[in-house]
């Protein structure tokens, strides 16, 4: 199948750019963008991974991973800047997210280090996670003490840490998404689904409150970080600029309402969750394969404020979020319908 033609517009500056998890969600909505400001971009993926239709034949694709250090320094020589999406998101174990997010960040910085690019840009995608749950309805600020509470934002975390080391000697940069949401996205669409349900799930005796940003924001915020001159080592949290977030109801409200339909509240127990999330992890152990609901995600659930505030981005990059929850969710919907996916 032929890739359709990609317009490409005139840029002052060219960039050379290598994106890793570029088959992922984000990625499929970043690379185009990046194609479009007319940049040469370089993507990283693994043999076994499908390459994007729409962009298949428009870059430079290097076969590696990122524990693979030799397949690295081969995709990053001559490279002006990486954006490092590439990751884990779940696993068997807590072994994995370590190896993978922490140990393949630094492979991948090591080898930007390795093949001669010291001034190079590096864009890191980090996470929500890393800096854990607010104590209060207080959004927390990058200035924040992280304090993670599973094992996948402890390896963001650390990541982050390791980022900040090579700050030094490469221009670095920290992006922490909260709940990114939009087209293409299979984790939101749980939200969806349980609004096609009817269904409005009460957690515990207490709201939940989340942050969330749509991934087209997102991709708006990595172009505006790629051409701006910024401090090496600097964090921003991502959100969709509404102070104090939305509650978890009130996000499944929000898909009912793009969905056209109702939804009715279930009360869930907590203690209930917590026996899930058990059981999930033993089997997982035992069959080896990944459980995305497990003890930690169940600690991640019963936090009860993920909120941050991203008036540093707001402030310091002249981000304004393109959209809110309305129009970004009534896009979203429509999207999956028309894939089916609902």
């Amino acid at each position: 199948m032929t890739a359709p033609q990609i317009n490409r517009s005139k840029n002052e500056r060219s960039l050379n750019i290598l994106v890793t998890g570029a088959t992922g969600f984000v990625g499929r909505q970043l690379v185009p963008a990046l194609l479009q400001k007319g940049w040469t971009v370089s993507c990283l993926a693994r043999s076994t991974s499908h390459r994007p239709d729409n962009f298949n034949d428009a870059v430079n694709w290097f076969s590696g991973d990122l524990l693979d250090k030799q397949s690295l320094v081969k995709a990053c020589v001559g490279i002006d800047a990486v954006v490092h999406l590439g990751g884990a998101i779940k696993a068997s174990g807590a072994k994995t997210f370590f190896l993978i997010n922490v140990e393949g960040t630094r492979n991948i910085l090591e080898a930007l280090v390795q093949a001669g690019n010291p001034h190079a840009r590096f864009i890191y995608f980090s996470s929500q996670a890393a800096l854990g749950p607010a104590p209060t309805q207080k959004p927390l600020t990058e200035e924040s003490k992280p304090h993670p509470v599973s094992a996948y934002g402890r390896s963001k975390f650390q990541a982050e840490q390791i980022v900040h080391e090579y700050s030094k000697q490469l221009h670095c940069i920290i992006l922490r998404p909260s709940v990114v949401y939009g087209p293409g996205d299979r984790e939101s669409l749980a939200f969806f689904k349980m609004a096609k349900f009817h269904i409005n799930p009460r957690i515990g005796f207490k709201p939940k409150y989340i942050d969330i940003i749509h991934v087209g924001d997102l991709v708006r915020v990595i172009l505006c970080v790629l051409e701006k001159d910024l401090k090496s080592g600097e964090i921003f949290n991502l959100n969709d600029g509404q102070n104090g977030g939305y509650s978890v109801n009130a996000v499944v409200n929000h898909a009912a309402k793009a969905l056209k339909t109702w939804t009715a509240p279930v009360y869930i127990p907590l203690s209930l969750l917590k026996t899930a999330a058990l059981f999930n992890g033993a089997l997982s152990k035992i069959s080896g394969h990944s459980a995305m609901f497990n003890s930690d995600k169940y600690r991640e659930i019963a936090a009860q404020y993920w909120l941050f505030s991203s008036e540093k981005a707001r402030g310091t990059l002249g981000y304004t979020p393109k959209y809110n929850i309305e129009t970004g969710f009534s896009m979203t919907a429509s999207w999956y319908r028309e894939q089916k996916w609902l």
